[in-house]
């Protein structure tokens, strides 16, 4: 009789189940830089298109005002440039309650601050437009809104903690001296703010007399590492009070941010070696940090004069 040889299975060794983990690891390990690239390249073409669509929001409001927005309506309570343009990005519900000339948003002018009058006033003021945020460095459904600050307020019309606010990753450029607003120095002469944004005050694109596209006018934020909704550096976007929560200064003094541990008050972003603008004609720029000082400083003055060299 004819026997039939038996047929022995052979399953994988432990050696080689090893090399091929060790294959896919290594295959994984290739693949996540290019992974990680092309996230960036994405976050980074949404942050442009942010840009883009709060500069033709600031045209839309020159349009129809004759002149920029302010960087805030007044020196004390009011809104900033950030709730200004609210109309201008599909968010006139949100604008119309809290509209200039009134102290808070819910409130009127000359009405008592009550307990729930800060209370619909807080709410307000942390609603989040996504918009504002860079995917890079956050998502808006989980910034949450700043940390008030716990300090008395006896010179503002509400005393205690300030009202917590919505924070966001752009800035008005105020230009290169650090102020929004004219400095009066005692025997020199008045140092007038140079960016496109004035406390107050309305820029007109005709008052950008270095041009439209070399002047820079809403850029990306630095926020030092772990002081995301911390005052002065991630503070409030929409209250005009505290403009260093939603203004920037850009120049030698200024220089943008090259380390997420700097904890001065510039432009910066978490985009690897770079930071985007939008400027006053509605094109977004792509600065590297490593721009020189005086160069972003002529970038940021509207009306300085002076030929922008090659950046």
């Amino acid at each position: 009789m004819c026997r039939m040889p038996l047929r022995t299975s052979h399953g994988f060794t432990l050696i080689e189940i090893l090399v091929v983990i060790a294959i896919i690891g290594v295959l994984i390990g290739l693949l996540m830089p290019a992974v990680q690239s092309a996230r960036e390249a994405a976050n980074r073409t949404h942050c442009a298109n942010n840009l883009k669509q709060i500069g033709l929001a600031m045209h839309l409001y020159h349009g129809e005002h004759k002149h920029l927005p302010p960087s805030r309506i007044g020196l004390m309570e009011g809104p900033s440039w950030a709730w200004q343009i609210l109309p201008y990005v599909e968010q006139n519900n949100l604008y119309q309650q809290w509209q200039p000339g009134f102290p808070y948003p819910g409130m009127a002018p000359g009405s008592a601050i009550t307990a729930n009058a800060k209370k619909q006033a807080s709410k307000i003021m942390s609603s989040v437009v996504p918009l504002f945020f860079c995917p890079t460095r956050r998502a808006p459904e989980s910034a949450g809104p700043a940390i008030p600050l716990q300090q008395p307020r006896a010179e503002c019309m509400m005393e205690g903690p300030t009202l917590p606010g919505a924070v966001g990753d752009y800035a008005a450029s105020i230009g290169t001296t650090g102020f929004d607003y004219t400095i009066m120095v005692v025997g020199s002469p008045p140092i007038p703010a140079n960016g496109c944004f004035q406390a107050l005050v309305g820029v007109r694109f005709a008052d950008i007399r270095d041009g439209l596209s070399n002047t820079l006018l809403v850029g990306e934020k630095h926020v030092p590492a772990g002081m995301e909704r911390q005052y002065p550096w991630d503070y409030s976007l929409y209250d005009g009070e505290y403009p260093v929560g939603n203004t920037r200064a850009a120049g030698p003094g200024f220089p943008l941010a090259v380390s997420p541990n700097d904890l001065g008050l510039k432009f910066g972003s978490l985009h690897p070696g770079n930071c985007q603008f939008v400027s006053a004609d509605g094109s977004v720029l792509l600065i590297v940090n490593s721009i020189d000082p005086v160069v972003l400083g002529l970038l940021s003055q509207r009306d300085d004069g002076q030929p922008i060299p090659d950046y």
